[in-house]
Protein backbone atom coordinates (compact mmCIF):
# COMPACT_ATOMS: atom_id res chain seq x y z
CA UNK A 1 0.00 0.00 0.00
CA UNK A 2 1.44 3.50 -0.88
CA UNK A 3 0.17 6.03 1.80
CA UNK A 4 -1.06 9.36 0.98
CA UNK A 5 1.86 12.03 1.21
CA UNK A 6 1.54 15.58 3.14
CA UNK A 7 1.03 17.11 -0.25
CA UNK A 8 -1.51 14.50 -1.70
CA UNK A 9 -3.66 15.00 1.44
CA UNK A 10 -3.24 18.94 1.08
CA UNK A 11 -4.35 18.79 -2.87
CA UNK A 12 -7.22 16.21 -1.71
CA UNK A 13 -8.21 18.43 0.64
CA UNK A 14 -8.74 21.91 -1.36
CA UNK A 15 -9.73 20.33 -4.41
CA UNK A 16 -12.70 18.42 -2.69
CA UNK A 17 -14.00 22.42 -1.57
CA UNK A 18 -12.47 24.01 -4.54
CA UNK A 19 -14.54 21.78 -7.20
CA UNK A 20 -14.85 18.84 -5.89
CA UNK A 21 -13.81 15.29 -6.29
CA UNK A 22 -14.94 12.63 -8.21
CA UNK A 23 -15.75 9.09 -6.40
CA UNK A 24 -15.81 6.18 -8.57
CA UNK A 25 -17.38 3.21 -7.40
CA UNK A 26 -18.25 -1.11 -8.70
CA UNK A 27 -17.39 -2.88 -11.17
CA UNK A 28 -20.06 -4.94 -12.82
CA UNK A 29 -22.15 -1.97 -12.88
CA UNK A 30 -19.65 0.98 -12.53
CA UNK A 31 -20.29 4.65 -11.58
CA UNK A 32 -19.38 8.03 -11.23
CA UNK A 33 -20.50 10.89 -8.83
CA UNK A 34 -19.05 13.66 -7.26
CA UNK A 35 -18.51 15.20 -3.73
CA UNK A 36 -18.03 18.70 -2.11
CA UNK A 37 -17.51 17.49 0.92
CA UNK A 38 -15.77 14.65 3.28
CA UNK A 39 -13.46 13.89 5.71
CA UNK A 40 -9.61 13.05 5.64
CA UNK A 41 -8.26 11.52 9.16
CA UNK A 42 -7.35 9.28 11.17
CA UNK A 43 -10.21 6.86 13.22
CA UNK A 44 -9.54 3.55 15.02
CA UNK A 45 -5.46 3.68 14.07
CA UNK A 46 -6.01 3.68 10.77
CA UNK A 47 -6.26 6.57 7.17
CA UNK A 48 -9.77 6.89 6.67
CA UNK A 49 -11.64 9.27 4.24
CA UNK A 50 -15.76 9.80 5.62
CA UNK A 51 -17.54 9.58 1.92
CA UNK A 52 -21.14 11.03 2.78
CA UNK A 53 -23.92 10.08 0.69
CA UNK A 54 -27.85 9.97 -0.22
CA UNK A 55 -29.76 6.51 0.26
CA UNK A 56 -31.32 7.68 -2.74
CA UNK A 57 -28.36 7.76 -5.07
CA UNK A 58 -26.89 5.32 -7.28
CA UNK A 59 -23.86 5.01 -6.12
CA UNK A 60 -24.78 4.27 -2.88
CA UNK A 61 -26.22 0.79 -3.70
CA UNK A 62 -23.27 -0.16 -5.71
CA UNK A 63 -21.20 1.54 -2.39
CA UNK A 64 -23.00 -0.60 0.32
CA UNK A 65 -22.97 -4.25 -2.09
CA UNK A 66 -19.16 -3.49 -2.49
CA UNK A 67 -17.73 -2.15 0.34
CA UNK A 68 -15.20 0.13 -1.34
CA UNK A 69 -14.64 3.15 -3.66
CA UNK A 70 -12.16 5.69 -5.08
CA UNK A 71 -11.91 9.11 -4.66
CA UNK A 72 -10.49 10.33 -8.21
CA UNK A 73 -8.20 13.50 -8.27
CA UNK A 74 -8.56 15.99 -11.26
CA UNK A 75 -4.88 17.16 -11.37
CA UNK A 76 -6.40 19.56 -14.29
CA UNK A 77 -8.82 22.01 -14.74
CA UNK A 78 -12.16 19.33 -15.05
CA UNK A 79 -15.02 22.11 -13.59
CA UNK A 80 -16.99 21.07 -16.80
CA UNK A 81 -16.62 17.29 -16.65
CA UNK A 82 -17.64 17.61 -12.52
CA UNK A 83 -20.17 20.06 -12.88
CA UNK A 84 -22.23 17.98 -15.99
CA UNK A 85 -21.10 14.75 -13.58
CA UNK A 86 -23.83 16.77 -10.83
CA UNK A 87 -26.50 16.46 -12.84
CA UNK A 88 -26.78 13.37 -14.36
CA UNK A 89 -27.46 9.66 -12.78
CA UNK A 90 -25.91 6.74 -13.10
CA UNK A 91 -29.25 4.78 -13.67
CA UNK A 92 -30.41 6.36 -16.93
CA UNK A 93 -26.99 6.81 -18.74
CA UNK A 94 -23.39 5.76 -18.69
CA UNK A 95 -21.14 8.00 -16.78
CA UNK A 96 -17.85 7.48 -18.13
CA UNK A 97 -19.13 7.52 -22.03
CA UNK A 98 -21.36 10.62 -21.25
CA UNK A 99 -18.92 12.68 -20.07
CA UNK A 100 -16.43 11.30 -22.28
CA UNK A 101 -13.84 9.83 -19.27
CA UNK A 102 -11.95 6.43 -19.61
CA UNK A 103 -12.10 4.04 -16.88
CA UNK A 104 -8.99 2.47 -16.22
CA UNK A 105 -8.87 -1.19 -13.60
CA UNK A 106 -8.17 0.19 -9.68
CA UNK A 107 -5.03 -2.27 -8.46
CA UNK A 108 -6.83 -3.45 -4.66
CA UNK A 109 -10.60 -2.56 -4.62
CA UNK A 110 -13.73 -3.42 -7.32
CA UNK A 111 -13.82 -0.69 -9.32
CA UNK A 112 -12.84 1.80 -11.97
CA UNK A 113 -10.98 4.77 -11.86
CA UNK A 114 -10.56 7.86 -13.87
CA UNK A 115 -7.01 6.98 -16.42
CA UNK A 116 -7.87 11.37 -16.31
CA UNK A 117 -7.00 12.46 -12.45
CA UNK A 118 -3.83 12.65 -11.82
CA UNK A 119 -4.04 11.22 -8.00
CA UNK A 120 -5.85 7.72 -7.52
CA UNK A 121 -7.30 7.09 -3.25
CA UNK A 122 -8.79 3.32 -3.01
CA UNK A 123 -11.05 2.87 0.05
CA UNK A 124 -12.65 -0.38 1.73
CA UNK A 125 -15.16 1.21 3.67
CA UNK A 126 -14.68 0.18 7.22
CA UNK A 127 -17.85 1.79 8.71
CA UNK A 128 -21.44 3.24 8.42
CA UNK A 129 -22.79 5.44 9.72
CA UNK A 130 -26.41 6.13 9.08
CA UNK A 131 -28.48 9.36 9.73
CA UNK A 132 -30.27 7.70 12.59
CA UNK A 133 -27.46 7.24 14.41
CA UNK A 134 -26.03 11.02 14.04
CA UNK A 135 -27.41 12.99 17.35
CA UNK A 136 -27.04 16.79 15.98
CA UNK A 137 -26.19 19.21 18.71
CA UNK A 138 -26.86 22.34 16.44
CA UNK A 139 -30.81 22.24 15.24
CA UNK A 140 -31.21 21.63 11.31
CA UNK A 141 -27.47 20.77 10.83
CA UNK A 142 -28.80 17.40 9.30
CA UNK A 143 -31.32 17.88 6.43
CA UNK A 144 -34.00 15.27 7.56
CA UNK A 145 -35.65 15.50 4.05
CA UNK A 146 -32.08 13.96 2.27
CA UNK A 147 -29.92 13.20 5.25
CA UNK A 148 -26.66 11.39 4.33
CA UNK A 149 -25.16 8.00 5.33
CA UNK A 150 -21.20 8.64 6.22
CA UNK A 151 -18.85 5.36 4.94
CA UNK A 152 -15.98 5.20 6.88
CA UNK A 153 -13.47 4.32 4.23
CA UNK A 154 -9.80 2.74 5.22
CA UNK A 155 -7.21 3.93 2.76
CA UNK A 156 -5.95 0.84 1.50
CA UNK A 157 -3.95 2.81 -1.92
CA UNK A 158 -3.00 6.08 -2.93
CA UNK A 159 -1.07 6.39 -5.92
CA UNK A 160 -0.77 8.72 -8.92
CA UNK A 161 -1.41 8.44 -12.13
CA UNK A 162 1.14 9.24 -15.44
Amino acid sequence: MSELSAKDQTLLTNTLHETGVFVTCGLETPNIMVTHWGALGTFWGRDVFILPIRSCKYSYQIVTKTKSFALNVPTRDMRTEISLCDTLSGLKCNKFETLGLHPKRARGIDAYILGECGLIVECKTVAVISPENIEQQIEGLISSKRPHTLFVGEISDAYRLK
